[in-house]
């Protein structure tokens, strides 16, 4: 579950004087994450600051996502403060502290919320429930948008999954650094392998464009160049000379 520690069911009995302190809201669940899941429908607006990547998962199935930090349990992006640094703040972030978890034999989805989460309180910050039970329209909204972030995801995997079908994405290492010592290494990093793609035929490439999946690969690979900019943050982090995002 990556960002989520106690997950339950939001119940209106259960959690009827539940409140969520906005003021209080910050990024340090995420502060151990070096990439973060993002659907296609972000990849526009996630390209211009991070370099987006596949990462296998352990069915075997692929699911893109932003990297944003060197090594494992390093986020770049989230401050001293616990604030996003800057940039586009992915939507997988922006959810939280609520999930949708569906249930794959009945397709059925239930609202879910992480209680170890620090913004929720019963006495500060605004109710998700009403005197009467219903819904708040903060609710409403979070819950619309749960959905709609759910519904994209669905389209993501079926983008991840036609990758994975015509053979595409191939495991990269990424090294930052220079030299035989590297900075930093990352490995079980997956991209679009542009050899493969030119040699796709004829009758498979007006689908990739109907569909915009063609749009959407170019988009990844130009993202790569974004590796940079995430050395040069490590660089001002840490306090080391220049370093150089390369991937092989």
């Amino acid at each position: 579950m990556l960002i989520y520690d106690r997950v339950v069911p939001l119940n209106r009995d259960t959690h009827r004087n539940l409140r969520i302190r906005s003021s209080q809201h910050n990024a340090r669940f995420a502060a151990s994450l070096n990439s973060v899941p993002v659907a296609t429908v972000e990849f526009p607006s996630a390209a211009t600051e991070y370099a987006i990547v596949f990462a296998k998962l352990a069915n075997g199935d692929f699911l893109p996502a932003v990297l944003v930090g060197l090594r494992n349990q390093q986020n770049l992006y989230v401050d001293d403060s616990a604030r996003w640094r800057r940039g586009y703040v992915p939507a997988f972030l922006r959810q939280y502290p609520f999930v949708l978890a569906e249930d794959r034999d009945s397709g059925t989805v239930t609202v879910c919320v992480d209680m170890a989460y620090d913004g929720l309180s019963e006495e500060e910050g605004e109710p998700l429930f009403g005197d009467d039970g219903a819904d708040t329209e903060n609710l409403t909204r979070a819950m619309g948008f749960l959905q709609d972030l759910h519904n994209e995801f669905k389209r993501t995997a079926a983008f991840a999954a036609k990758l994975k079908e015509l053979d595409l994405l191939e495991e990269r290492v990424i090294r930052f650094g220079t030299g035989d010592q590297p900075q930093a290494e990352l490995n079980g990093v997956y991209a679009v392998s542009e050899e493969k793609l030119m040699k796709l035929d004829d009758a498979q490439l007006p689908d990739l464009f109907r569909t915009g999946a063609l749009g959407l690969i170019y988009t990844h690979l130009l993202s790569m160049r974004n590796l940079e900019r995430l050395s040069e943050l490590a660089q001002q982090e840490e306090g080391k000379g220049a370093a150089s995002g390369a991937v092989n």
